[in-house]
């Protein structure tokens, strides 16, 4: 198998087109994110492949969105709820937690700093092994929630049953289209599966390392997609997961 099969619904995705259609026109940011899973045996085959809409933002993203697009900083405490510029991290605490905050202490999520920099500190892009931040796999099904903070089964680092080996995160790769006037950045990395049998998995997550002035850095849950069905790796397979994030310029 070498095609890549894209996976949605007809009728939402000619809603999406129009959608991102009208915010170019309005010149309003309408961002599009895709997520790719392609699965290798372990004589390099592709035996999977597909590309389908990642469309699970949840509340932890909007609300980092709005603190940094709006300069302000959280608020709420001990709140995860709506009306509350809040985060949750993946261990279930809630911040602001009672303490003084301001905009630079949420600030901090070092993409917007230093794009290509693989670290076990804040960002995207993770060190080998690392599975509290980038692109995470579980293997739990249960339905996408805006609430969400983490996967359902998060499928651990390692070599023995039922775990996965984690590689690096691929550096970022930018590029621009000059016609459609579109900025693409794409997200990768591989994932090994040393534990002597297959892996199905279900659950995506993109995890990000915030730092606080005085909580120290977190680890944020920003999306969750549910695959359409599960994804079998075998042993001696691999997993390349692929997160692409677009935005069109009105000019």
């Amino acid at each position: 198998m070498t095609n890549e099969i894209y996976i949605e619904d007809p009728k939402l995705e000619s809603l999406y087109r129009r959608f991102e259609k009208l915010g170019t026109r309005l010149k309003m940011p309408v961002f599009r994110a895709y997520l790719g899973m392609e699965v290798r045996d372990g004589e390099g085959n592709i035996i999977h492949a597909h590309r389908q809409r990642s469309h699970s933002w949840n509340r932890n993203a909007y609300n980092f969105l709005f603190s940094q697009m709006a300069a302000y900083g959280l608020t709420g405490t001990n709140v995860f709820e709506a009306g509350a510029i809040s985060l949750k991290w993946t261990s279930g605490n809630i911040y602001p937690n009672g303490s003084g905050w301001a905009l630079n202490q949420v600030a901090g999520w070092d993409e917007g700093v230093n794009v290509n920099t693989r670290s076990i500190d804040t960002g995207l892009l993770a060190t080998a092994g690392t599975v509290n931040k980038g692109i995470i796999v579980g293997t739990n099904a249960f339905p996408e929630s805006f609430e969400g903070y983490v996967l359902g089964a998060e499928i651990a680092n390692g070599s023995s049953p039922g775990q996965m080996d984690y590689a690096q995160s691929d550096l970022h790769s930018m590029s621009y289209d000059a016609p459609t006037k579109t900025l693409t950045d794409t997200l990768i990395r591989f994932i090994n599966n040393n534990s002597g049998a297959s892996i199905g998995v279900n659950e995506v997550g993109l995890y990000g390392r915030v730092k606080f002035s005085s909580a120290g850095t977190g680890s944020i849950m920003f999306s969750r997609d549910v695959l359409a069905s599960t994804v079998d790796v075998p042993s001696t397979g691999q997993l390349k997961v692929t997160y692409t994030i677009q935005l069109a310029y009105p000019a």
